[in-house]
């Protein structure tokens, strides 16, 4: 059974390890088995420091992107 956050790409606050700053990003729901997991989108750059996120906490989901 397919679940709502299955191939979503959602926008999240994250948390960059590097700045340490929240900021905003999109984040893909991924489904695998049993699994639930919540990624940050490969490729997308800290507003404030300009490094890769994709080693970023994931804090609050806010919601769709489109929407």
């Amino acid at each position: 059974m397919p679940t709502l956050l299955e191939n979503k790409v959602l926008r999240a606050r994250v948390y960059c390890p590097i700045c340490t700053h929240t900021v905003e990003a999109e984040v893909a729901a991924a489904a695998t088995n049993s699994h639930r997991k919540l990624r940050v989108v490969e490729g997308q750059k800290c507003r404030r420091c300009l490094t890769l996120l994709d080693a970023a906490y994931i804090l609050e989901v806010a919601g769709p992107l489109n929407g």
